[in-house]
């Protein structure tokens, strides 16, 4: 979920503008795209 042109610049949930077949809601996909940038951000700052 990292930016391919801002080094350390994550994206999750409405920000990558998904849509779903229900319409423009998406829990799911806000809920995993935002987990996965989160734990993305984290590795970087591990020892």
């Amino acid at each position: 979920m990292e930016s391919k042109v801002v080094t350390g610049l994550y994206f999750a949930g409405e920000m990558i503008d998904l849509d779903a077949d229900t319409g423009g809601y998406n829990l799911q996909i806000a809920y995993s795209t935002g987990w996965l940038a989160g734990n993305s951000c984290m590795k970087q700052f591990k020892p």
